[in-house]
């Protein structure tokens, strides 16, 4: 089935926004299979550039457990990245769940994701090391 940007574009238009040049291009690059580096000024629209190319990939092949995995180098950040991305599912309806994970989240939302981990994770990369050893 072919990946459509109509969704991403859709939630766009319900925030009266219209997507920049970079963003388009880093979704139609990630939804070609090409990899790269996004590099612009704080609040741009970074996240929604990195993420919306996947997302939209999700919503037309629907999998189980983790198929996003968003690496910010601070834990501070980790709770904005994921409020951002959690709009537009929430807004949209859209059948994917988000979470972070960092030294800051509870044991019992630690062991959790060990048995089932959602569509998208927001993690640093001290915090990611710790499942991975």
């Amino acid at each position: 089935m072919a990946i459509t940007l109509s969704p991403i574009l859709a939630w766009f238009k319900l925030q009266k926004w219209k997507p920049l040049p970079f963003q388009k291009e880093t979704w139609e690059a990630y939804l070609t299979g090409k990899s790269g580096l996004i590099q612009v000024p704080t609040g741009s629209g970074k996240t929604y550039a990195a993420v919306m190319g996947p997302i939209a990939d999700m919503l037309v092949n629907p999998g189980h457990g983790l198929q996003l995995l968003y690496i910010t180098p601070l834990r501070a950040l980790s709770r904005d990245i994921e409020q951002a991305i959690q709009k537009p599912i929430t807004e949209m309806g859209w059948p994917l769940q988000v979470e972070s994970r960092t030294g800051d989240t509870k044991a019992s939302q630690k062991e959790r994701q060990k048995k089932k981990l959602h569509e998208i994770l927001i993690t640093t990369p001290e915090s990611l090391s710790v499942p991975l050893s």
